[in-house]
């Protein structure tokens, strides 16, 4: 082989790689659109305690939403624990849940879903893609898996979050 086509061989191996890089996680204990779906969600509860970032509440007057705009069953939540809420992403998130299961984790949300009638939020599949959501944050790559309750991955394998949550 000459050098020239050495250098083109090179060129079409790199870039197989990095598109292959691009490809959905087979692996993957979620989809996108559970993790679409469960941002909504999300959003639309557990975003009123926990905030719109997943980081929880340390009781600053910056956090949004504001407790004041929250309903007062919300409220009254929030303030038995001295205005503050544990974060469902990063590094504290992490080291809390990452040695526990998706099923776990799936679990505990579902026992925590007081807020979610007063939401709109009465289906418990919506309990699994906001878990799906919380995975994808903390830096899971979604697949072609679909997340269940009975999911046995444990936390720490799937998410790659060095204490960086991204919302997208």
């Amino acid at each position: 082989m000459t050098h020239k086509s050495l250098v083109t061989v090179g060129l079409m191996c790199s870039v197989v790689i990095l598109v292959s890089g691009q490809e959905p996680n087979e692996r993957g204990i979620f989809t996108p659109a559970q993790a679409a779906a469960g941002r909504a969600k999300y959003e639309k509860t557990c975003g009123r305690c926990h905030t719109l970032t997943l980081m929880g509440r340390e009781g600053k007057p910056e956090e949004r939403p504001p407790v004041s705009s929250l309903s007062e069953a919300d409220q009254q939540f929030i303030n038995s624990f001295g205005g503050r809420v544990p974060p469902l992403a990063g590094e504290v998130f992490l080291q809390r849940w990452g040695s526990k299961t998706a099923a776990e984790l799936v679990a505990r949300f579902q026992d925590a879903k007081f807020s979610f009638r007063e939401a709109g939020l009465t289906d418990d599949e919506g309990i699994v893609e906001i878990t799906a959501y919380v995975f994808q944050v903390n830096g899971a790559r979604a697949g072609t898996q679909r997340l269940t309750r009975a999911t046995d991955a444990i936390v720490s394998s799937e998410t790659s979050n060095l204490g960086s949550p991204s919302v997208r």
